[in-house]
């Protein structure tokens, strides 16, 4: 049975999607997840920011950075250590790494690790590629419900994306697909114009109706409110538990990446992606975007 966390959940801020602002930040949501969830708990909390973190690491490692998403000044400090550990460590194996490093899974040390031990170091894209693949395995996995799912959920939308961008650009895309599966083998052999899944698949619909949007900022919003509403409807009956506070993170970790927009711009792109959505898109009663945004 998952742990029931009655307190800690009951007070947090409520979290809308279409919120300019944070109630609580990531780092102070992490701080009182550590004091109030078990060590197995918030270990998971851990995994569920792995894809981000792979990308904030390989991209300092590769000084690399994305100008849409730049890194932010804590995880930059934090994975400048780590990096500089693993460096150490690969010229020295007895080199010990930091005791704050302890909670990732030992794949993502060897993973890292392996970059700095190469003689000449693998491209990025093969490296990025290589560590999603290992961390979408591992908590695809994992026994937590919320955990395997979503990562399922997000290796899915992120192939679909994958496709369609390779077959827009004549890239081949094939070998940059995450993880196996009925919509990655489909995607990865398929010539059809939908690559076989169509209306069978509602994610790979959506995510086509989104993308034709012309407006990247757009398109990065229409993606959000996809997992937004996957999140709600999966926490749909679950309360107090874990999974209820791993949702609760994954949507905050989504609003901090707008909070920084101009709140008159955030609400029209907000709109116009719920209007491209269409009927395919709709909440949960309690979840309706009109009774839950700011009055």
């Amino acid at each position: 049975m998952l742990n029931q966390y009655y307190y800690f959940v009951a007070g947090l801020p409520a979290l809308s999607i279409d919120d300019s602002k944070l109630g609580i930040s990531v780092a102070d949501f992490m701080t009182e997840a550590k004091n109030q969830l078990t060590a197995r708990d918030f270990q998971l909390l851990l995994l569920l920011g792995l894809p981000q973190d792979a990308d904030d690491l390989l991209r300092l490692i590769y000084k690399n950075e994305n100008e849409r998403r730049p890194i932010g000044e804590c995880s930059r400090v934090f994975w400048q250590r780590y990096a500089n550990e693993a460096k150490a460590r690969a010229a020295d194996p007895a080199s010990p790494m930091s005791k704050d490093f302890g909670a990732y899974p030992e794949f993502w040390h060897k993973a890292i690790l392996e970059i700095f031990i190469a003689e000449e170091i693998p491209p990025f894209l093969d490296t990025q590629h290589k560590l999603l693949e290992a961390v979408y395995a591992y908590c695809e996995d994992h026994q937590d419900g919320f955990l395997s799912r979503w990562f399922a959920y997000n290796r899915d939308l992120q192939n679909i994306l994958t496709a369609i961008n390779g077959r827009q650009h004549g890239i081949p895309f094939a070998k940059y697909l995450v993880g196996k599966g009925e919509v990655a083998e489909k995607l990865a052999s398929s010539h059809a114009a939908d690559f076989n899944l169509g209306k069978d698949s509602e994610l790979f619909e959506s995510v086509l109706r989104i993308w034709e949007q012309n407006n990247i900022l757009y398109r990065e919003r229409g993606y959000d409110i996809l997992r937004w509403k996957w999140i709600d409807s999966y926490n749909f009956f679950n309360f107090f538990n874990v999974d209820r506070v791993l949702g609760y993170y994954a949507q905050l970790r989504i609003l901090d990446r707008w909070v920084g927009l101009d709140p008159t711009l955030g609400t029209e792109i907000f709109q116009d992606t719920m209007d491209a959505l269409g009927s395919s898109f709709s909440f949960p009663e309690q979840f309706n975007v009109k009774s839950i945004s700011k009055k």
